[in-house]
């Protein structure tokens, strides 16, 4: 009787872990791309743009990459920047009147390397929601990505259009849903084994997050 009742108990802290972790993935996805997303759908199609037709196929394409992810406890470093380099590709389409630049290096082997989902596509998110976006046409995104000894380290600066510039350089600031949900992930995930750090340098906001995954 109470090794049943011992069993049932794990099966039920088992499922309450899972949707602990979908509510932590449900932050991670953010809805302002989707709202932004299905806007930006309908002024394509309201001046028939060509592209009216790839952008749907290619929000279809990420959603559906987006939500099969989510649903992994971890996917391939591989996977999370095919998200990254999909998701640029419709800001590509979103932003052609205002356009950006951006630059990405992958360094070692991505596919040997499993982490959580989203956290670096969080990232890049946040990187055209609070930069991009608001640059005006002079955006820009530098991303460097490098896996060595089984570890991995994240680098990502994108422009912002005012930051308090300070005398003492690189300032922490005030994180938003979508960091506040990754840091929980990570603690949940990668407990000991990571270090983030994120703020702003003038008018350049920057990322950096070290993961080791042995």
């Amino acid at each position: 009787m109470y090794t049943q009742q011992s069993h049932i108990a794990l099966q039920q802290e088992q499922k309450s872990g899972v949707f602990r972790d979908l509510e932590l993935f449900k932050t991670l996805l953010q809805p302002h791309f989707l709202f932004n997303s299905l806007n930006n759908l309908y002024a394509l199609a309201v001046k028939r743009s060509d592209q009216t037709t790839e952008a749907i196929a290619g929000l279809s394409d990420l959603l559906a990459k987006v939500v099969n992810c989510s649903r992994q406890e971890y996917i391939s470093l591989d996977q999370e920047v095919g998200l990254i380099k999909d998701y640029i590709r419709l800001e590509r389409i979103w932003l052609q009147d205002s356009g950006f630049v951006y630059d990405i290096q992958v360094s070692g082997n991505a596919e040997e390397i499993q982490i959580p989902p989203l956290v670096l596509y969080t990232f890049i998110e946040n990187c055209f929601k609070h930069g991009i976006r608001k640059c005006k046409g002079d955006g820009w995104l530098a991303v460097k990505i490098e896996v060595k000894e089984g570890g991995l380290l994240f680098k990502a600066k994108n422009c912002v259009p005012a930051c308090h510039d300070e005398a003492s350089g690189f300032r922490t600031t005030n994180a938003g849903l979508g960091i506040l949900a990754v840091r929980e992930l990570l603690d949940k995930k990668c407990a000991g084994k990571y270090d983030l750090k994120a703020g702003c340098n003038g008018k350049t906001y920057q990322v950096e997050l070290r993961i080791d995954c042995k």
